[in-house]
């Protein structure tokens, strides 16, 4: 049969019957290129081979959860992270589906009430949620997995005082200035155009159908619908709204009319008027007098257009814009808002207070396994914004240097100037401060090639991962190569060492100082595997590489027995005797972990009390206390240290000589109380009536404090 079937290529008649063959099945064999335009059935992202599950069928849900209930009924699973959340047809709907089988099967296995045993579970949903956004109240779960609290605590290591100077910094270098909304709004209408062609092909003939049901709308043409939808889609400003049984939320009426209206100024569709009947749909409303058959098809039609937002979204603005807006790449982050440039002290306070308010179980996470960059190189990259002009001229003066490693490709030098500015911070965030040998540095150089050639095919301007530009992707890797070989880029090298000097020593100032609020803030800490130490890594799979667990392991017995012997002042004060070592980023790790453990109710339970700082050095302190029931702790982090520290200067931020006259404004219930700090054992004492603690005593031997009390002084 096999013989039979298969044909010759000489001899093209005689695939006949193999034709006839796959004509007989449900599916159509076809060349893979047409599937951004002909696939009918929903995908994840634009992969062909991973379709979308219908969870809303009763069946699907039971045969993709019977491991997971099992594991969590036997009790060897206490949690459920739940990823791309939004690509779900009722999200919320899904959530309590979910909660009501964890409570029957552990109700089950266990007994007692089905509610109270589902809410045992910890459920918490990957969402992307807008500066403006909020999770939705009525999901059953403990909260997001964290990507807001990341941009939150990268925002204020980024100094926002100096956006247009980085614009102009950024606009020099590449020769024009970007315009970060209007390129998110092109790469959403290229993903539309290309590989999510199909998904929209398929969302307009729906709604083709539903405009021929009702003679007001019938003169809609399809095309004129698929121009005015695809408009809206790509104006949305968040990645989905979720119509569910019940009339639209305020949020998302508030959501599509904005997305609508931004798309009528866009003056693409020639009828405007199909916008209106476009929003009335999208909201679930039709034309009174029309029955429940159509009705239910624009409720049905709006919740799919939902599923459609957000992988656009997602693929426009994660993997192409975050790849073309080169302004600085700490803030081009899942969960990020690249415009923004820099996060307050008050709106960090804000946001901790509303997550204590309303999900206190929520993830904390400064790294995850889709970080574009790890926390520490996004750290490092920060400290750039602080230092704008010399960062300006150094890129400039580098370009110079490597410009003769730069080669023609279709017509134009390679690499382009946008490119070359991603680079050279990429590099910036992983190269060690020493000199690697032969061995780490091909491998360092390989990470760096691997890297931008992905942001290349993600950007999709240059070249792209289904039509490859050999050219400029080879053009690329040589200046890569050419300008790390020290034999072909020295005097580069040795240009570029005072400023990398200058952004690792700051940088992990601001990676100490990201930890010390992921690990104290209200919710639950996620410590991503290997950022126990600093962790400098780029986009997967640079991200996923193995971890030295041994390693980390050995280094945290040598700190425990270290402070058992010495005490955990000497310790902390051996810390940055070898700074790039990241023994510092694991101490305060461990002390604060093990504080967790021993208070568990003070994180849990506590309120967030934010700590004024006022004098001269204000700005550059982040603090604030956690309170429950008579216990107390006091957290107190730097930021912004070049402009606390110096530059060049590589010097920590303790004592009178850097913080002068600044000081703390304690709480209530701090005020007279004898201190202890967790990461030295210093003890500090609070007089009588007082209410303010120096920031020259709070930092005298550490760059951060993590301050334990509650107590009067002397009991």
């Amino acid at each position: 049969n096999v013989a039979a079937l298969n044909g010759s290529p000489e001899h093209p008649e005689s695939f006949t019957a193999l034709g006839r063959l796959l004509e007989d099945q449900a599916w159509r064999l076809a060349f893979w290129r047409v599937a951004g335009d002909e696939i009918n059935y929903r995908r994840f992202f634009d992969i062909n081979d991973l379709a979308g599950l219908r969870m809303e069928n009763d069946e699907v849900f039971e045969a993709t959860h019977g491991l997971v209930l099992e594991l969590i009924a036997s009790g060897r699973l206490q949690g459920v992270r739940l990823d791309h959340l939004d690509g779900l047809y009722d999200p919320a709907g899904y959530c309590h589906q979910l909660r009501a089988r964890l409570g029957e099967e552990l109700t089950a296995r266990h007994g007692g009430a089905p509610e109270q045993a589902a809410d045992a579970v910890y459920v918490v949903a990957e969402k992307i949620l807008a500066d403006h956004e909020r999770l939705p109240a009525d999901w059953p779960v403990q909260g997001t997995t964290g990507y807001e609290f990341a941009r939150l605590a990268g925002g204020l290591l980024v100094d926002g005082d100096q956006a247009r100077a980085l614009d102009r910094a950024y606009t020099r270098f590449v020769g024009q200035r970007v315009d970060y909304e209007e390129l998110l709004y092109q790469s959403k209408l290229l993903i539309m155009r290309t590989s999510l062609a199909s998904e929209l092909n398929v969302l307009a003939d729906q709604l083709d159908r539903i405009s021929e049901a009702d003679w007001r709308t019938r003169d809609f043409t399809r095309s004129k619908l698929r121009e005015a939808l695809r408009e809206i889609v790509a104006c949305f400003p968040v990645y989905r709204t979720y119509l569910a049984g019940g009339e639209p939320s305020p949020e998302d009426v508030r959501h599509v009319e904005w997305a609508v209206a931004r798309a009528r100024r866009q003056g693409r569709a020639t009828d405007q008027s199909v916008f209106d009947f476009l929003q009335d749909v999208l909201l679930g409303r039709v034309a009174g007098g029309t029955g429940p058959e159509l009705r239910g098809q624009v409720r049905h039609f709006a919740r799919r257009v939902q599923q459609f937002t957000s992988p656009v979204t997602a693929k426009g603005m994660e993997d192409t814009t975050f790849y073309l807006y080169n302004r600085l790449l700490s803030l081009n982050e899942v969960g990020g808002e690249p415009e923004q440039v820099g996060v307050s002290v008050a709106a960090f306070h804000h946001h901790n207070r509303e997550r204590q308010r309303h999900w206190p179980g929520a993830m904390l996470s400064t790294s995850t396994h889709d970080s574009k960059r790890s926390e520490d190189v996004r750290a490092r990259i920060s400290v750039l914004s602080e230092i704008p002009a010399r960062w300006a001229e150094a890129a400039a003066r580098w370009s110079v240097l490597n410009r003769r490693h730069r080669r023609k490709a279709g017509g134009a030098l390679a690499p382009v100037r946008n490119d070359e500015y991603a680079f050279y911070q990429n590099l910036l965030g992983i190269w060690p401060e020493h000199d690697p040998a032969a061995a780490e540095r091909e491998q360092l150089i390989a990470r760096l090639r691997e890297a931008m050639l992905k942001s290349v095919r993600e950007g999709k301007r240059h070249s792209s991962w289904i039509n490859p530009d050999a050219a400029y992707e080879e053009a690329l890797a040589r200046f890569v190569e050419r300008t790390l070989d020290p034999a072909t880029g020295e005097h580069f090298l040795r240009e570029m060492q005072p400023v990398l000097a200058g952004v690792a020593h700051h940088g992990r100032l601001g990676g100490l100082t990201q930890a010390l609020l992921k690990l104290t803030a209200p919710g639950v800490p996620d410590i991503y595997q290997g950022t126990e130490l600093w962790a400098h890594s780029l986009v997967d799979p640079d991200n996923r590489r193995p971890v030295d667990h041994t390693g980390c392991a050995t280094l945290l017995a040598g700190l425990r027995d270290e402070a058992e012997r010495r005490g955990p002042g000497a310790v902390a004060g051996d810390l940055w005797r070898d700074p790039a070592d990241g023994r510092a980023k694991l101490w305060l790790t461990w002390r604060a972990l093990q504080l967790r453990a021993e208070r568990p109710a003070l994180f849990a339970a506590g309120d967030y009390v934010p700590v004024e700082a006022t004098g001269t050095r204000a700005d550059h302190v982040v603090a604030f206390a956690r309170v429950h029931e008579g216990e107390a702790c006091l957290v107190i982090a730097p930021r912004l240290t070049v402009g606390l520290c110096g530059w060049p200067e590589r010097r920590l931020p303790l004592g009178g000589a850097v913080w002068d006259d600044t000081v703390l404004v304690l709480p209530d219930q701090l005020a007279g109380a004898h201190l202890v700090d967790v990461l030295t054992g210093a003890e500090l004492d609070v007089a009588p009536g007082r209410r303010t603690l120096p920031m020259a005593t709070a930092l005298a031997d550490f760059p951060a404090a993590l301050l334990i009390g509650g107590e009067e002084a002397g009991d």
